[in-house]
């Protein structure tokens, strides 16, 4: 969520929210709150979700809270007015006020999003576990809005724009970038840019979704960038983002491999045609070669000359003459003979460069149209048909990240809705996992037992899988351990950022500086 969204959510939750009582705050699964808001003329469901990569505040259609499995929250403040919605001036935060003077602070941005409740400026109760021993809850920052007080001329102009303004929405930076070659813009111009683009998303916002996926309160005259659909309200596109996230998630995943492998696969064709395309160069090489050796030929009786070339008459110009280098250890017949096989090679190399030219083109050609194909899809399920479609087109694609099957690689592979997951197979395989994983991949193991490392690959991605892809994992990591046999199993969650292998511990042996524990039922793994 950024800045300019909050300016919106808070008139939406003030008009809204204001003289309302909180009836209940429950938590049905972790890093997701809803609060129960009643007035006397309607019933809202306020959602929080503090999950990294996908935090989000906003307001869905009612319906009562689940009576089961779920933790009640901040019941100091069930049945006390609310009596008004603010954010600070530069930062990323919302409160809600109470009429008994309760507070509470949304922290909407990092890893560290969370709730608190407070009265008389000291922490009352937290939504997340809190590390900090402060009594007071954090407090929002003053960042930096049009007031730059370094040098910024080195700075990339990302960080440019960042720097002029803290609060400008980052998803949109290059785009806009690329649009309004903002790369050439002096300082001065910059500034005035940030703030003509600022105050739009103040003033005057666009909530729409763009093609390529991301989010905007900018109008498309501003950022013309194709529309996929446009939003009543702020809300309603936080709404729909949150909601869609893991989904896009999902399908991101899903693509990355293909999309690499046809791209890698376009590139060498046309690195491997620009070089067949020169291939008429070996064709005038074999013509010199072939007049060299008859050149050679012509003065075979000189015999062996020990010389590293020889300067001759030119037979194919007249009155003119021709150095041809020579082998030392040949002598002049020798040596025409060598030239001969030369030109002979060149040949050759030339007729299987002309049958491979159209070869290669056709792959290129095929390789383009699928991956033009695969960028078009943004649904799950359609890429899904699309490559149950095209499965004979696309194993070779497949094959190209692949370095043998499953028996070859160090450890299992498989994919849970879309992720690829890998299972180590001993305790070497599971050193070798860990290794390889990425820091934002996730990583599990049965706890307390001996057994199987697990990685959910993630790319880059910093966020999570949806609660059922951690479950499911979760249960493969439990049936590939100690616990197998049990009915429920408890099971470490963290990113692999936080496993850590100490010098010369044994095989398979690591260190897990923060985790969360979700209790499943041992599962085999569907192959």
């Amino acid at each position: 969520m950024n800045y300019y969204e909050l300016i919106y959510l808070k008139r939406e939750l003030k008009n809204k929210l204001t003289a309302g009582k909180i009836e209940q705050a429950v938590s049905p699964y972790k890093n997701y709150l809803e609060f129960f808001v009643h007035t006397d003329t309607a019933k809202h469901r306020l959602c929080f979700s503090s999950a990294p990569g996908n935090i989000a505040l906003y307001l869905d259609s009612f319906r009562g809270a689940k009576k089961s499995n779920t933790i009640d929250f901040f019941e100091k403040i069930y049945g006390v007015e609310i009596s008004d919605v603010t954010i600070p001036e530069t930062d990323r935060w919302l409160f809600i006020h109470f009429k008994d003077g309760h507070k509470l602070h949304f922290r909407l941005f990092s890893n560290r999003a969370n709730v608190f409740l407070s009265k008389e400026g000291e922490i009352v109760k937290v939504f997340k576990e809190y590390d900090e021993t402060e009594e007071e809850p954090p407090s929002p920052q003053k960042l930096n809005v049009y007031e730059i007080e370094e040098d910024i001329s080195r700075k990339s102009t990302k960080n440019k724009i960042v720097a002029i303004n803290a609060m400008f929405p980052r998803q949109n930076i290059q785009e806009l970038t690329d649009i309004y070659d903002l790369d050439e813009a002096g300082e001065e111009e910059l500034q005035e840019f940030v703030r003509k683009v600022c105050d739009e998303m103040e003033n005057k916002p666009f909530p729409r979704l763009l093609e390529n996926g991301d989010t905007t309160l900018l109008s498309e005259e501003t950022l013309p960038v194709k529309t996929e659909k446009e939003f009543d309200s702020v809300n309603d596109l936080i709404l729909y983002r949150y909601k869609n996230y893991s989904r896009d998630q999902r399908l991101r995943q899903r693509k990355s491999s293909l999309l690499k492998s046809l791209k890698r696969k376009i590139k060498r064709t046309k690195s491997g045609l620009q070089n067949l395309e020169q291939a008429d160069k070996g064709l005038e090489r074999a013509e010199k070669y072939e007049q060299w050796g008859h050149v050679l030929m012509a003065n075979a009786h000189l015999g062996d000359v020990n010389k590293e070339e020889i300067e001759v008459a030119d037979l194919y110009n007249e009155g003119e003459k021709v150095t041809i280098p020579l082998e030392i250890d040949l002598d002049i017949a020798g040596n025409a003979q060598r030239y001969y096989k030369k030109s002979a090679g060149a040949e050759k190399s030339y007729e299987e460069a002309m049958k491979r030219i159209p070869v290669m083109q056709k792959e290129k050609e095929k390789a383009e149209r699928l991956l033009e194909e695969a960028e078009e899809i943004t649904n799950l399920w359609e890429f899904k048909d699309w490559e149950k479609d095209r499965e004979e087109e696309l194993k070779e694609y497949r094959n190209q990240d692949n370095s043998g099957d499953d028996e070859q690689l160090p450890f299992h592979t498989l994919e849970v809705q879309g992720y690829p997951v890998w299972i180590g197979k001993n305790a070497k395989s599971n050193d070798t996992l860990v290794q390889k994983a990425h820091k934002e991949d996730v990583w599990m193991h049965a706890r307390g037992v001996p057994g199987s490392h697990l990685v959910i690959r993630m790319g880059n991605d910093k966020g999570m899988p949806e609660k059922k892809v951690l479950l499911e994992a979760a249960s493969y990591a439990a049936f590939n351990s100690k616990a197998k046999g049990s009915k429920l199993a408890p099971v470490i969650i963290t990113k692999k950022k936080y496993v850590r292998k100490p010098k010369g511990s044994s095989p398979g042996a690591v260190v897990v500086d923060r985790e969360e524990v979700e209790m499943v039922t041992p599962k085999k793994p569907m192959t």
